[in-house]
């Protein structure tokens, strides 16, 4: 009941701090960076934005567990005996600090226009020394692709030498980057792309290149992705200038701390459990409550005319007039196959609902508004003995319904639910248990028109009646959950969040009979659902070092219910309702039985 005592009463950038809190503890205590950088004439403003970057980067890795940062600097493509590479001395030496550093940067020229970087690469490795277990890294930084002015030089030679001295590389060029989904992103690994969310950035899977300028992909770009934790950054944003290089800075400082830590990529953390389970507990809520706040049934006047539901007199309309209370018992099952980077399930779950409600006259038709409360309890397998989540579910939902004499309804609700996960990785044998709450939330508007009812056999009082209601709606829906720590030396979840808005519609066919003095109903639904704006998203792992992926579910999903029931009275009545729902990779069953009484 923690959940019920808390009712009553845009992944966010990832600051510098907490990302070196969460990076794992350094082999080395040394990280050395070594700056390759182009001298041709356009690249005077990278040169300023480097002496101003270096105390960020010693700020990060320093609090990362590097007790030193060795910053290096060598310029290439400046013409001259240096044109294939030159070192510039950082306080009288090949490396010094960051202060010293940008100090440097001032002696980088702007006089040159014949740049091979692979050149540049193969001169830093022969004249720097790179001891053994420490970490280094180089850092490629060019608006151009490669000239080649070393021929000899190939892809394999440099891949094989950066490899061999056990370097990583970061290549910062002109080019553009998509993430999955087609947005534009400052910088990738090749798995994760980077996408500027004002100053700072979020993580999505990684899409394509686009407007690489010349070989710059093959030569510079996939170089960077051969490497361990290499990365490629696109200099375009940095000189876009305002949010966008604020934010160009802070991906580059994430694509060095990961490189330096030996962190960095996807790791495969299911987290998608979360969101599907938390999901079918709100489905199941709001499907079970909307058919309280609408009602079934059809009925005749009292001279025997057949009429629509909405024109009986209020101790009918919506079913049960005035104050009414109701309870029911629910319990659901279902399979979700792995697709994509979503994990398997299997899950089985059970509940309660109670509810009270108020009908009455308004304006032309009818008014219904009420509220209730959920309690849910759902377990989750993950498939391949991944693990397992077992949620305990809170629900509250607000409700009103509409009904004008000639047919049409509106309905609305809100919900808001409160989740606390008990989370079982197995990775290898090990058992790694999370324990995080979460919310969710949701609200959503179905109108829809019932037409005149149909009788089926004589048209007298009581008489079999079929009414058709045809319907639409639309909704919003979203579940969060909080970051976590997993037990026994497991992984660092940041929170994470997903939200969607959905259309649906569908056919409602009412079945009405009286027979022996007692009132029979029954309703066959069919409905189609489509997510409007599904988005796949990489969760930060470890401060950020790594992520985990997690992919939308099924756009588009076919449900098909029954109902039926009888009224014990005038007062009361006992009902049952099944659910089965469909889609691509998923199928999930319910059943509920209830009673509601009019006080």
């Amino acid at each position: 009941m923690k959940n019920f005592a808390r009712l009553l009463t845009t992944s966010s950038a990832v600051a510098l701090g907490v990302l070196a809190a969460g990076a794992a503890a350094q082999d080395s205590s040394t990280a050395n960076l070594i700056f390759a950088v182009d001298e041709s004439g356009s690249m005077a403003g990278e040169h300023n934005f480097l002496s101003g970057f270096a105390s960020d980067v010693d700020t990060a890795l320093s609090g990362s567990g590097f007790s030193t940062v060795n910053f290096g600097l060598t310029g290439y493509g400046g013409g001259g005996s240096g044109n294939l590479g030159r070192t510039i001395d950082v306080d009288g030496a090949l490396f010094g600090d960051a202060a010293s550093f940008a100090t440097a940067t001032g002696n980088l020229v702007t006089s040159g226009s014949d740049e091979d970087g692979w050149a540049a690469i193969d001169f830093v490795l022969n004249t720097y020394t790179i001891p053994s277990g420490e970490s280094t890294t180089i850092i490629l930084v060019t608006d151009e692709p490669r000239i080649p002015e070393v021929p000899a030089l190939s892809y394999g030679d440099v891949e094989a030498d950066l490899d061999a001295a056990g370097v990583n590389l970061i290549s910062v060029v002109d080019a553009r980057f998509e993430d999955a989904t087609g947005i534009e992103a400052i910088a990738t690994d090749g798995a994760t792309a980077y996408v500027q969310d004002g100053t700072g950035f979020t993580t999505a899977p990684f899409g394509s290149v686009t407007g690489a300028d010349g070989s710059t992909e093959a030569d510079y770009i996939d170089l960077a992705f051969s490497t361990p934790n290499g990365c490629a950054a696109t200099l375009n944003e940095l000189r876009d200038g305002g949010d966008a290089a604020t934010a160009f800075s802070a991906v580059l400082l994430e694509c060095l701390t990961i490189a330096a830590s030996g962190g960095g990529g996807t790791q495969t953390v299911p987290l998608n459990q979360y969101r599907d389970t938390t999901k079918t507990v709100m489905d199941n809520h709001r499907a079970q409550v909307r058919r309280m706040a609408y009602g079934i049934g059809v009925d005749f006047a009292s001279e025997g005319a057949q009429v629509s539901m909405s024109t009986r007199d209020q101790s009918t309309a919506f079913d049960m007039g005035g104050l009414r209370g109701y309870f029911a018992v629910t319990g659901y099952q279902g399979e979700i196959d792995a697709f994509e980077n979503n994990a398997g399930l299997d899950y089985d779950g059970r509940g309660f609902i109670l509810g009270i409600d108020r009908t009455g006259d308004h304006a032309a038709g009818h008014l219904r508004y009420g509220m209730s409360l959920g309690f849910d309890s759902i377990g989750a397998d993950l498939e391949a003995s991944q693990g397992s989540l077992d949620t305990e579910s809170t629900t509250l939902q607000v409700y009103a319904a509409y009904r004008q004499a000639e047919g049409p309804y509106a309905l609305g609700h809100m919900q808001f639910a409160l989740h606390d996960f008990t989370n079982t990785r197995i990775d290898g044998g090990t058992s790694h248990v999370g324990t995080p709450d979460g919310r969710s939330f949701g609200t959503e508007v179905e109108t829809g028109y019932g037409m005149t009812p149909i009788a089926l056999g004589d048209d007298g009082p009581g008489a079999a009646m079929l009414q058709m209601t045809p319907f639409a709606a639309i909704g919003y829906e979203r579940h969060a959950v909080d970051g976590y720590t997993e037990s026994n030396n497991g992984v660092t979840v940041a929170d994470f969040d997903e939200d969607a808005v959905y259309a649906r519609a569908g056919l409602r066919s009412e079945f009405d009979v009286t027979h022996a003095g007692t009132r029979f109903y029954g309703a066959l639904e069919i409905s189609a659902t489509d997510r409007l704006d599904g988005e796949t998203r990489a969760v930060p792992l470890n401060g950020g070092l790594d992520s985990a992926v997690i992919t939308s579910g099924d756009d588009r999903r076919v449900d098909v219910r029954f109902e039926t029931g009888a009224e014990i009275n005038e007062n009361s009545r006992v009902f049952l309702n099944l659910d089965g729902g469909y889609s691509d990779h998923a199928e999930q069953y319910a059943a509920t039985a209830g009673f509601e009484m009019r006080f």
